[in-house]
């Protein structure tokens, strides 16, 4: 079993809206990733998407989207990225909109053929027009907060026997440092490795930190940076 991982998958079959507008690359980009994703994973494969799936503003709208992952090889595992607006409050009607072989987690933790993982949003980590520094730091508590609920929740599966694998949407750490209120949590849990997505310009990919640090592995997964292929995270 492979494990893969590819985000921002930004899915407009509902809206009507997609990411072209945001540059020529972009255009039928759902179809490079399909055509990728069917050559690379396997049905028993897992497919890791941190956050940014579909463009859909509710529940009852992102049904097309989730048919159009469900089609493709493997069990994916989502998270969610601050434009999946669709995502309900609670579990339960979360479950409800799952397909077979999807899976997402909020607060929470999955195994997966013994494979733990956890996951949480994340946030920016700078003052947006008319914000205080105090709101910038409750705002990364609240999502430290939620990154500790999903570890907790290991617990429950006392099947797991790997390290887990951590998914962020946006990156644990501000660009151009390599350390944060997150990073000595997903230390302390073992991770070895830790995706996020989130960041579309090559200014930025150049400058957020990538790469090994006190045992994990740091791995930016956004689509586009990665040429609309999923990227091969580890094999079981």
């Amino acid at each position: 079993m492979r494990i893969w991982a590819i985000a921002d998958l930004h899915l407009g079959f509902s809206t009507g809206k997609w990411m072209d507008i945001f540059g020529e690359h972009w255009k039928d980009h759902h179809l490079k990733v399909k055509s990728a994703w069917q050559e690379l994973v396997r049905p028993e494969d897992i497919v890791l998407l941190p956050g940014d799936f579909s463009w859909a503003m509710k529940p009852e709208e992102v049904q097309q989207d989730f048919a159009w992952l469900a089609a493709l090889n493997g069990r994916k595992v989502l998270i969610k990225g601050n434009h999946d607006y669709w995502w309900p409050g609670s579990q339960t009607k979360l479950n409800a909109l799952l397909p077979p072989g999807v899976f997402a987690i909020k607060k929470r933790a999955l195994v997966l053929d013994g494979v733990p993982i956890i996951g949480v949003r994340g946030a920016d980590y700078w003052l947006r027009e008319g914000e205080t520094p105090q709101v910038v730091e409750e705002r990364l508590l609240r999502e430290r907060g939620e990154l500790l609920q999903s570890i907790a929740d290991l617990s429950r599966f006392p099947e797991r026997n790997r390290p887990p694998i951590t998914l962020f949407h946006y990156p644990p750490f501000p660009v151009g440092r390599d350390e944060s209120c997150f990073t000595r949590i997903v230390e302390d849990t073992g991770s070895r490795v830790c995706l996020f997505g989130h960041l579309h310009t090559p200014q930025e990919w150049k400058r957020v930190f990538q790469g090994e640090k006190r045992g994990v592995r740091y791995t930016l997964v956004s689509c586009d940076a990665l040429g609309f292929r999923p990227v091969l995270v580890d094999e079981v």
